[in-house]
């Protein structure tokens, strides 16, 4: 019969122990997430409509295209409320749906966002954008993408509460913003982090 000192039991015991949790770990999580940091640079343009009641939010459709990190080059389309604050000059941005969309239409990504504008004290046509960035998922290469980010920019009133002439021109122009609406541009960055 052939005696086992302590310390051969005690290895046998920790190598026994190892194997157990790896397979444990392995079966629980057999495919891990990946996790991407994601960056993106716009130019976009948007149109901010009338409130439908005095004070109420104005609702804004912004468009444009941007650079992402894990996309390439992507069309971007978003709808967001411009609401006033107490402060003036102060709004927030409520209500905030993302879309980027890559150049070959075989991927999208969504996001809901809230934010700020901040009207800049020397120039009011100018003002500080931030939002906060919920990832919420996407189809293609980004399917079940979620995460967060941070979005900071800055925008232009190009327009001020327009007023639209009777569109004469042949062939006709796009149909442009009803009376009340204003338009502008905005230039912004987006960093965060996704996961898989």
């Amino acid at each position: 019969m052939t005696k086992l000192n302590l310390s051969k039991v005690l290895g046998l015991a920790l190598g026994c122990a190892a194997l157990l949790l790896g397979a444990i770990y392995m079966s629980a999580d057999p495919k891990p997430s990946e996790s991407k940091l994601f960056h993106a640079n716009a130019g976009t343009t948007f149109v901010l409509l009338p409130a439908s009641t005095r004070g109420g939010p104005r609702s804004h459709n912004i468009d444009g295209v941007v650079r992402v990190s894990v996309l390439g080059d992507c069309q971007f389309h978003a709808t967001a409320n411009l609401v006033e604050t107490t402060t003036p000059g102060s709004y927030l941005i409520t209500d905030g749906i993302f879309l980027f969309t890559s150049a070959d239409g075989k991927s999208t990504l969504k996001a809901t966002a809230e934010g700020t504008l901040v009207v800049n004290p020397v120039n009011p046509y100018m003002g500080d954008i931030e939002y906060d960035v919920t990832f919420t998922g996407g189809t293609g290469s980004q399917a079940g993408a979620h995460g967060f980010g941070k979005l900071q920019g800055m925008v232009m009133f190009t327009t001020i509460d327009l007023v639209q002439p009777d569109d004469t021109t042949v062939p006709p122009e796009p149909p442009a913003p009803p009376a009340g609406s204003s338009t502008g541009k905005a230039c912004w960055l987006l960093d965060g982090d996704l996961d898989y």
